[in-house]
């Protein structure tokens, strides 16, 4: 059977967000299984974190559990602004993308603020802002990389997060 990247990659964040909740170690292993038996796809899972190989590379994703909040990853662009104080719930890679979903307690607004100027101020050019009372987008691109911020209100009272880094490559 051959599988495209993308759906792999949808199947297996479909069996990480399915395989958090109880019952972990057999319900990861089920979920493992039947994901590579119905893809072909190499399933590896090394605690909260799951990688999915297939022809066409390689895609890890990591969640956290019990609000444990991730470390961001070491291959992340220093110069794509983040806010000063985050919670990240879970990195998603895949070739040229990494996408970060995160909470922070910064105002959405304040936030939608800091990042666009950060940003600016560290040589990105805005290619999108969109902002309403319950969440915005913004968009950059410096070169090949782009980055794509997602922000809405958290019921909570927090805003999440999601952010969104890509490199274009010449073909």
């Amino acid at each position: 059977m051959n599988i495209s990247t993308r759906s792999a990659l949808a199947l297996a964040l479909s069996a990480l967000v399915l395989t958090l909740p109880a019952c972990k170690k057999a319900r990861d292993a089920a979920v493992d299984a039947a994901l590579e038996r119905a893809t072909g796809v190499k399933v590896d899972r090394d605690g909260n974190t799951v990688t999915v190989q297939t022809d066409e590379g390689q895609a890890r994703i990591a969640s956290s559990e019990d609000g444990d909040n991730l470390a961001l990853p070491a291959s992340f662009p220093k110069d794509i602004q983040l806010p000063a104080q985050y919670k990240l719930s879970s990195v998603m890679e895949l070739g040229g993308a990494q996408v970060l979903s995160m909470t922070t307690q910064e105002a959405m607004g304040s936030l939608f603020n800091s990042l666009s100027g950060g940003m600016e101020r560290s040589g990105w050019t805005r290619e999108l802002s969109a902002q309403t009372d319950d969440g915005g987008t913004l968009g950059f691109s410096k070169g090949d990389h782009h980055v794509v911020y997602y922000i809405a209100k958290n019921e909570n009272g927090s805003t999440d997060l999601n952010v969104n880094a890509t490199t274009t490559t010449q073909q």
